[in-house]
């Protein structure tokens, strides 16, 4: 299966975090690294560290007769690069060495990892799939302008072993939607997939050794042949009991493709340990990896080129991945400016796919077909009521465009105004009423969105 249209935001997802501003290893943030997708040895949670020794992911899908699915399980193996220096005929760890005028910094790296499995649902069976990636130490000399060696870069990794369990549980009371293509020959199903991590540990207190036999930034992609995924978040009618039953650990399920073949199916799934949206995507402005999908390249670039002479050369040295961000910012034009805009400054083309963040749409004049802006109605009809500024609303959130949708349903709100995109699709822009800092978001202008059936009117403040 070709997992191309997933690989990009994959590998977004591979990275989030991995290195984060200013680039540097002294850096506080760079100092507690590896936050998501981690899952550490059976050892390692049994001693109540707080992390988990698994993930597991359970989606509904539904297929023919001949159905096969195939699974990339990823992550990172953290390589651990330390720095000595030679006195004498021995070595002595340092934080950082200068040789021949470039610096050499003890860091973490890593090691990408994926395990491959096909299975075919229909057969019942359960599957299981055992996997190791073993250990290595490499050194690397390091060598003055006469030629001898006053240090070594020393980078080792520890042996990891996991299993992969696959199960599909047929759920005989759901059928495929009658629009389904050959629905009549199609039976719905429950895949489970687990990843649980059997290595050994690493003894150590410090959590940044711990997760060295930790399966890092880990993520499933699965690929269905004669079959198709259901939407975790807005599933056909019919699974709506079924998916509720649904129990997905540490990970976080999203249909990955094109959405305007089918907004609640797609043959292809990311588990991610990220909370994303269906069908995400990578801004087609982004060119190279920044290790943060969620920031703008503009601002990083600028940022970066803020730095002064001293932490860009830290940051080059702290990795070969912050010495090519460094590289491309120092690089940054203004061809590369218009081309950070260009997409935000068409007239009249269509709004990104896929919902925004509820905190993140902008409220700018809207444009339609014409050169005209297109005023917003100052009010929008909802269940037969008039909801307009000032007006009282329930949070019903439909659509988890984020995680704040668990947190704001059923929550209260005053409507702040009625939105427009490019596409005439109306919003309503809202405050919570029991939220300390409301007051500050009317000031300045922030409010969450809605989609006009995801508010339920309760009348008018008095």
């Amino acid at each position: 299966m070709d997992f191309r249209a997933a690989r990009g935001i994959a590998d977004a997802v591979f990275y989030e975090g991995y290195l984060l501003y200013p680039y540097t290893a002294t850096s506080s943030k760079n100092k507690l690294r590896w936050q998501f997708g981690v899952v550490v040895p059976k050892a390692a949670e049994a001693a109540g560290t707080g992390e988990h020794a698994h993930q597991q992911t359970e989606v509904l899908f539904e297929c023919g007769a001949n159905a096969q699915i195939e699974l990339l399980f990823r992550f990172l193996q953290v390589q651990a690069r330390t720095v000595e220096a030679r006195t004498g005929d021995a070595f002595t760890p340092v934080v950082s060495l200068t040789v021949g005028g470039t610096a050499h910094l003890a860091f973490d790296e890593s090691i990408e990892r994926e395990v491959a499995a096909t299975y075919r649902p229909v057969a019942g069976a359960p599957a299981s799939v055992p996997f190791a990636f073993g250990g290595a130490r490499n050194v690397e000399d390091l060598r003055d302008a006469d030629g001898a060696v006053v240090g070594r870069v020393v980078r080792e990794r520890w042996p990891v072993t996991g299993r992969l369990s696959l199960e599909a549980t047929l759920i005989a009371n759901v059928r495929p939607p009658l629009a389904a293509a050959a629905s009549a020959d199609r039976t719905v199903w429950r895949l489970r997939v687990r990843a649980e991590n059997a290595s050994d540990v690493v003894a150590a207190s410090e959590r940044g050794v711990v997760v060295r036999t930790a399966f890092v930034s880990a993520h499933t992609l699965l690929a269905i042949t004669d079959g198709a995924f259901w939407s975790p978040i807005d599933a056909p009618e019919p699974a709506l009991a079924a998916r509720a039953s649904a129990v997905n650990e540490h990970t976080w399920p999203v249909l990955v493709g094109n959405p305007h073949a089918d907004e609640q199916r797609a043959p292809m799934l990311l588990s991610s340990p990220i909370v994303l949206a269906d069908f995400p995507q990578i801004a087609a402005q982004t060119n190279a990896d920044a290790f943060d999908g969620t920031e703008i390249d503009e601002l990083l670039n600028l940022s970066v080129l803020s730095l002064s002479d001293a932490e860009r050369a830290e940051a080059r040295a702290t990795d070969p991945r912050a010495r090519a961000i460094i590289e491309r910012a120092e690089a940054f034009d203004a061809a590369d400016l218009a081309r950070t805009h260009a997409e935000c400054e068409t007239v009249g083309q269509p709004a990104p796919v896929g919902p925004r963040r509820r905190d993140e749409f902008y409220a700018v004049p809207v444009f339609g077909g014409s050169d005209q802006p297109d005023a917003a109605p100052a009010s929008v009809r909802v269940g037969g009521v008039t909801v307009s500024k000032g007006s009282s609303v329930r949070l019903a959130p439909k659509r988890r465009a984020d995680a704040w949708d668990m947190f704001l349903a059923g929550k209260i709100a005053t409507v702040q105004a009625i939105h427009q995109d490019f596409e005439d699709k109306l919003y309503v822009a809202v405050t919570v009423d029991d939220d300390p800092a409301t007051e500050y978001h009317q000031w300045y202008g922030r409010s969450f969105f809605f989609e006009p059936d995801e508010v339920e009117p309760v009348g008018v403040p008095g």
